[in-house]
């Protein structure tokens, strides 16, 4: 728009930004009278946009209805919530006895399995031992047995319901297939690669260990404090049933050589210590277990058996023995003390864990039950106070929330009124003050943009194809406005306002930002058409200026955030001077990208010095690009594509020339 606009139009662009060499000595009179009243009329209207008129009678019945919530509610709380804390102790304590249970159940399976695998290792060591010097009925009948004990390993290898947990061992290990696989090859290599004892002990013992270390993981993982005794114990005496077995291998294997090397020797000797002492330490461990290790041991059949291992260990320890034949005695000698002392004994800790679980559990779901009673009469008989409570306060709440709700529909449409009006900075010191002192900012960055020839194309339109196309216009320039650290100020008809680094300052960034969003601007307007005209592309000018404002918030019926300075005069200036399709840059600006920015890379053209309305002579210049940017302004390419148009030339027929400072489409505010 040019000089010739609208008298509403340039009363209004007056009122909005003024110049300080504008301003007469009148006006500078009457403003010193009127400031304070103004702010107290500023601030009233604030309040009445904001604030909210009271109900004393409602906030006394609101009051009173808090305090009885108040009196009825911490009890209450109280007790349900120490109700809920026993019901989750009781239920982890649940947990805790099913997971032993469980355990206990699991435990027992790979007891059996550990125990075949005990036989099978000592059955193999002698039959490695009396390979050569066994007769063929000898070494038929350890064969048979072998053959026997291979057979019950599987079996139970097979039969374990849940190998889920042991895969985590990984390895052989990881289902019952992978295990019998590697137990069946070690099997394949007895009296082929392996033919000594020792070598056969190490294979077992290392499955029998890990089988062993997993159930104490169990132990320690499902265990609570009143069973460790007892766990302890049975942890005692699955590794005492695993070195008697190995006590029972190497046994076989001295009998079956007839004498001990001098490592066979000190091997035998530590396990049997250690026997010994595991023994000690599971007596030690729990009283019952104690007294039941030494009831079967002084049971007919504990001594018995014991007595024969003592006769057969007096000859290992002597390391010399005449009985060819005692292999299979040993064996089974030992055999027997396994099952008549070490796995009654172990069956017998293991039931009485399993006994005080069962019990303890039972005593849980007893104790769970009533609480779980109690917290149902307690909760039921919250619930009739609390009701008793609400109904009396019933109207009051339904009058509350009908004052919240219509609170609440006007805060969000003044909100959304000022926010459309004013920066969100400005209107929430509004909010927390009631009025905002006026701002100085020592550099900010104008942009000012307008439409080539819109007085002619407004002239050769109906109303609502202007409406529509500003509406386009508009709505392409602020998604594009949204993307940087600008504001805009003030749009009337075609012209456009943006200022960057305030209200919000943003250090040294704001020229840079309202340059880069001038290219990106002008990259969206030049692929949009007229709607009505679509052979017809808009011609946008664009000025922009670098420099110090005064900044506040002006009027009362309808509050405006305006700048006020010279600064805002010069960027008019610098659009009204402009072509159409380019940005003109005052040298202030261009200074400032060069001192701040100059990594950024502008492309700048010297337009050369002009004459400026009100300001004289200033240097100014074309702002082309700027690397990295997709977007490049073609001076020569942006003046053809302007002769082309046709929607802005009038009877006269403009031409080009008079497209600078006697523009009647000019936005001129300082007229």
């Amino acid at each position: 728009m040019a000089g010739p606009l609208s008298e509403t139009q340039s009363v209004h662009s007056q009122t909005i930004m003024v110049t300080n060499n504008r301003v007469g000595s009148a006006t500078s009179r009457q403003s010193g009278r009127s400031g304070r009243s103004n702010r107290s009329r500023a601030s009233s209207l604030a309040k009445s946009l904001l604030g909210m008129a009271s109900d004393d009678q409602l906030h006394a019945r609101l009051v009173a209805g808090l305090k009885l919530l108040g009196i009825t509610i911490p009890p209450v709380a109280a007790v349900v919530f120490l109700s809920v804390l026993m019901v989750v102790q009781l239920q982890k304590d649940l947990s805790e006895t099913s997971s032993l249970q469980a355990f206990l159940s699991e435990s027992q399976r790979i007891q059996e399995l550990v125990g075949a695998l005990q036989r099978e290792r000592g059955m193999t060591c002698v039959l490695l031992e009396r390979a050569t010097s066994a007769t063929s009925v000898e070494r038929s009948e350890i064969a048979g047995n072998l053959s026997q004990l291979r057979g019950e390993t599987t079996e139970i290898i097979f039969s374990i319901p849940d190998w889920g947990q042991i895969s985590s061992i990984g390895g052989a290990f990881e289902s019952q297939r992978t295990f019998f696989q590697s137990l069946a090859e070690h099997r394949a290599k007895v009296g082929v690669s392996v033919n000594d004892c020792f070598e056969n002990i190490k294979y077992y013992s290392s499955s029998i260990d890990t089988f062993i270390k997993y159930s104490e993981q169990m132990f320690y993982g499902s265990s609570s404090g009143k069973y460790w005794g007892k766990l302890e114990a049975l942890r005692m005496m699955i590794h005492a049933n695993d070195l008697v077995g190995i006590k029972r291998a190497l046994g076989g294997s001295f009998f079956a050589a007839t004498f001990f090397t001098p490592e066979m020797n000190q091997h035998y000797t530590e396990v049997s210590g250690a026997v010994i002492r595991l023994l000690d330490l599971a007596s030690s461990s729990d009283a019952d277990v104690a007294q039941y290790l030494l009831s079967v041991a002084q049971s007919p059949e504990g001594q018995m058996a014991i007595s024969s291992m003592e006769a057969m260990e007096i000859e290992i320890r002597n390391n010399r023995t005449t009985g060819l034949n005692s292999s299979l005695n040993w064996f089974n000698n030992v055999t027997v003390y396994m099952n008549t002392v070490i796995q009654p004994t172990t069956r017998f800790t293991d039931g009485k864990i399993s006994e005080e679980t069962k019990s303890k559990r039972d005593s849980k779901i007893q104790t769970f039950i009533i609480t779980i009673a109690i917290m149902s009469i307690v909760l039921v008989l919250s619930v009739t106070v609390t009701i008793w409570f609400g109904v009396d306060s019933h109207r009051l709440n339904n009058k509350i929330k009908e004052k919240a709700s219509e609170l609440a529909v006007e805060k969000s449409k003044t909100d959304q009124l000022l926010n459309q009006v004013l920066p969100r900075s400005i209107v929430r010191e509004l909010k927390v003050k009631g009025v905002v002192a006026p701002q100085t900012f020592s550099a900010v960055t104008v942009f000012f943009s307008d439409i080539k020839g819109f007085t002619q194309l407004s002239a050769k339109s109906s109303p609502m194809q202007i409406i529509n196309l500003l509406n386009e216009l508009y709505s392409a320039m602020d998604t594009t406005l949204d993307r940087y650290s600008c504001y805009k100020v003030e749009t009337i008809g075609d012209a456009y306002m943006v200022v960057s680094g305030a209200p919000k300052p943003n250090g040294t960034v704001h020229s840079t930002e309202i340059c880069t969003m001038a290219l990106d601007v002008l990259q969206e307007i030049g692929n949009l058409k007229i709607p009505h005209m679509p052979e017809e592309r808009l011609m946008m000018r664009i000025g922009i200026h670098t420099g110090p404002v005064a900044a506040g918030v002006v009027g009362l019926k309808m509050p405006r955030y305006c700048l006020f300075g010279d600064t805002v005069n010069t960027a008019s200036r610098m659009e009204s001077t402009g072509e159409p399709m380019c940005i003109h840059l005052s040298d202030s600006t261009k200074h400032h990208l060069e001192v701040h920015h100059s990594h950024e890379n502008y492309t700048v053209e010297p337009r050369g010095e002009r004459l400026i309305k009100g300001k004289g002579v200033m240097m100014t210049h074309w702002l082309l690009g700027k690397d990295n940017f997709p977007f490049y302004i073609n001076l020569e390419a942006s003046r053809l594509i302007y002769e082309q148009t046709h929607y802005w030339r009038d009877l006269n027929d403009y031409t080009f020339s008079s497209a600078n400072d006697n523009d009647p489409d000019a936005t001129d505010f300082f007229t």
